[in-house]
């Protein structure tokens, strides 16, 4: 009988353990080395080929944007159908910025979307962790990478891009990192609330 109490114990005893490893973060929450991101001469931001993940603790971005800027940058590949224009490379929010900007600092770091991930998708036991999120990008070729750019009364714009082009990936400010996985995405959260303005 005590064996079997013994087997059962350490059995369940490695189930938590095992259980508590994949739940637990996967990735540190301090990574890589903050940079700036550059504004071209249309106040659009620079889009780098290789984006740099990083991330730190705290908002994304800071509150009380007054405009929100949303870049559209075609790429090297021009997908266009006959009839159909390309959008417009600015597009400018200015009635419920703040509230975008509300809306971008309530976006998960990493961690957070995967446990979020884990919660819908997993069974009765936790998936492992994938490719580093954000670093990590899908092969798929987009016809525009979008980026955003807030401005501020009292303080400079905080530029802000896709880490894996179009709009896959992570949205970095170049010091923090937030996913967009949601829906919708931001650039259709934009769009919509463009539209109504």
């Amino acid at each position: 009988m005590v064996v079997v109490v013994t087997v059962v114990a350490v059995a369940a005893g490695v189930v938590t353990i095992a259980w508590v490893r994949r739940t637990a973060s996967p990735w540190p929450a301090m990574a890589g080395t903050p940079y700036e991101i550059p504004v071209r001469s249309d106040g659009c931001p620079v889009i780098e080929e290789r984006r740099q993940f990083v991330d730190a603790h705290g908002p994304l971005v800071p509150p009380g944007a007054t405009e929100v800027l949303l870049c559209t940058t075609p790429t090297a590949l021009p997908v266009q159908r006959p009839g159909v224009a390309h959008p417009p490379r600015q597009r400018v929010l200015r009635a419920g910025a703040a509230d975008f900007a509300a809306l971008l600092n309530r976006l998960p770091n990493r961690n957070d979307a995967w446990r979020q991930w884990q919660r819908r998708h997993s069974g009765w036991w936790p998936d492992a962790a994938p490719e580093p999120m954000g670093e990590a990008c899908p092969l798929i070729g987009y016809s525009h990478e979008h980026s955003f750019v807030l401005r501020y009364p009292d303080r400079p714009p905080v530029p802000l891009i896709y880490t894996c082009g179009g709009q896959a990936g992570g949205l970095t400010s170049g010091t923090r990192t937030r996913m967009d996985y949601t829906k919708p995405h931001l650039v259709d959260e934009f769009l919509s609330r463009f539209q109504q303005q």
